[in-house]
Parts: C-alpha cells; structure tokens; sequence
C-alpha cells in the first residue's frame, strides 16, 4: 500500500456488500482473486478494513450516483490542498 501513496493520495470509495454483490454479475471475469473456500463476502468483510486503514481519505457512495460520488472525490481533493486532512 505504502508504493501506491507515494505518488498520490488513495482515496477509498466505500459501497455497501450488496451494492458490490449486485455488480459483479461473473466475479471469474473480472480478476478477482478469492481464497479457495471463501465467499465473495468473506473477501469484502477482509479488505474493507484494510481500505480503510491504508487510505488518505474516505468517499461513502451508498445511495449515490456517480456524479454525487465524484463531487465528494473532487471536494475531498480540495480539502487536502486546503491544508484540511480530515479523513472522512
């Protein structure tokens, strides 16, 4: 995580488990890779913690659409520029 932040900030887009269920209809197709005997919950409850920890700011996108999410990414850009690192 550390290599990514080096050239930027990360910036962690929080969606609900079911959102992320609803949009993965093939996970096979889309590269993601799950421990042999785990679920695809199990692999969301194991790595939005460690989202959470390693990102520079966090973006709550439930019940959002994409242009509301993007203002948030744009004004949680601003703020950091701003000298504002609140992290939420």
């Amino acid at each position: 995580m550390n290599v990514l932040k080096q050239d930027g900030q990360m910036i962690y887009l929080h969606v609900p488990y079911e959102e992320i269920q609803k949009r993965l209809v093939n996970i096979t197709t889309r590269g993601i890779v799950i421990k042999k005997g785990n679920s695809l919950k199990d692999l969301y409850e194991e790595r939005v913690p460690l989202y959470m920890k390693h990102s520079d700011k966090n973006v709550d996108c439930s019940n959002k659409d994409i242009e509301q999410c993007v203002s948030e990414i744009i004004e949680k850009i601003q703020e950091s520029h701003c000298g504002n690192s609140n992290n939420t």
